[in-house]
């Protein structure tokens, strides 16, 4: 089971794989401060998990947190497709 400090290392390290993964563990907290993180990193790797979370978890804060995450990432992609990145 992953930990709270565990999201954390895994932000500060943009491990975008550890934190999708991170959106299956079975504790809400974890899912949620996962989401949250993956927001704050931008990744576009991370549109497509955080879209199914933000329909199929079965807490409403972790899927209020996943919605959250998507736009953010969504806004950022926008951002640098728009400043030609």
């Amino acid at each position: 089971m992953t930990q709270r400090k565990d999201i954390d290392t895994m932000r500060r390290h943009r491990d975008i794989d550890g934190l999708v993964a991170a959106l299956s563990d079975p504790a809400e907290i974890v899912r949620l401060t996962a989401a949250e993180a993956l927001g704050l990193v931008g990744d576009e790797r991370a549109i497509e998990p955080l879209e199914r979370l933000k329909f199929s978890d079965p807490d409403t804060g972790v899927r209020r947190a996943a919605s959250v995450a998507h736009a953010q990432v969504a806004a950022r992609l926008a951002a640098r497709k728009a400043a030609g990145r």
